[in-house]
Formats: C-alpha cells, structure tokens, sequence
C-alpha cells in the first residue's frame, strides 16, 4: 500500500509538472502574439517626392492619409498573394502564364506615381486583390488535403481557373493602362 502511494504521488506530480509547462507554453504564446501585434511597423513616412506629387494632384492631408492606407493594404495583398503562389507549383504555373503578380506590381507602382489614378483601379484595389488572396488560400487549404474527393478535385479545378481569369483579367488591366499612355503619346507626336 505504501508503495501505491508513493507511485500515485510520484505520478501525480508528474501531471502537475505537464499542466505548469503547458500553462507556461500557454502564456509565452500568448505573449508572445501581443508583442507581434505591437511590433508591427509603423507606416513608412512617404518620402518628399510621393507627398509632393500627391499634393499636386490635388489631394489634402486626409486624401493622403487614405490613399497610402489604401496602397498598404495593397501592398500586402499582392505580398500575400506572391507568398501563396509560392507554395504551390500550380500555382506558379498560372502565374508564369498569365504574369498577374508582376502585372499586379506594375499597377500598384503606377497608382503610386499617379495618385489620380486610384479611384479608376478601385476594383483592383478593393476587389480583385483581396479576392485573388482568398481564392490562392483556399486552393492551398484544398491542395493540403489527403483524400481528394472528386467534389474536392472539381473545387480544385473550379478555383484553379478562377485563379487563372482574374490574373489575366488584372494583366489586361495593365496592359490597358499602358495602351492608353502609348495612344496619348501617339496623339502628341506628329509625323511628317
């Protein structure tokens, strides 16, 4: 009986030893999310010559304000959307056919040098990146997956295309864009 004892004090303090370190693992995990949410840089200050150039089109402090949060968000969708594509081979595929995230790039350089701009890329900004991020993902969720159903591979191929189109719809945008500067420039030569 003693003995009995012994190993159930020995194996109960063996369980108040586990439950401190998963508490203690707890806590640190916790810690340490908040010290990420702290630690999130703040917003670069724009450099004198985007604040300069944003002035002269006409933007006030607060149209300032909202267009460089509108262009950070921006930004980390498209960082986002080159992360998950990065994971998946088919991915890379689509994006190497269609050239979406360097297009998507482009665009975004381009809003930045002209500020006058955002308001006609709207959809891009607020639509088709946001969505291009929620579909990369949920391929990738798919793509994790040890048993594919035929449902899950029809997914699988539904969102892949998905995908495809909106990375070429978001190229043509830019190629659009670049036509359009090439026909104002076109206007302006004379030929002889």
């Amino acid at each position: 009986m003693h003995m009995t004892g012994i190993m159930m004090n020995g194996m109960s303090g063996f369980i108040w030893a586990i439950l401190v370190l998963l508490a203690a693992l707890w806590l640190i995990s916790l810690l340490r999310r908040k010290s990420i949410k702290k630690d999130k840089p703040p917003k670069k200050p724009a450099r004198k010559e985007n604040i300069q150039r944003y002035q002269e089109a006409g933007l006030s402090e607060s149209d300032i304000e909202i267009f460089r949060d509108t262009l950070a968000d921006a930004k980390e969708n498209i960082e986002k959307w080159e992360a998950n594509t990065k994971r998946s081979d088919e991915l890379e595929v689509v994006d190497s056919v269609t050239g979406g995230i360097e297009a998507s790039k482009l665009l975004f350089k381009y809003i930045v040098q002209n500020p006058t701009q955002l308001t006609k890329q709207n959809e891009f900004l607020y639509k088709d990146l946001p969505n291009m991020v929620k579909l990369t993902e949920k391929y990738i969720e798919m793509q994790k997956q040890s048993v594919k159903s035929q449902e899950i591979k029809r997914d699988m191929d539904e969102t892949l295309l998905l995908i495809k189109t909106l990375s070429a719809n978001i190229s043509k945008n830019y190629h659009d864009i670049l036509m359009d500067d090439v026909n104002v420039i076109k206007h302006e030569v004379k030929f002889d």
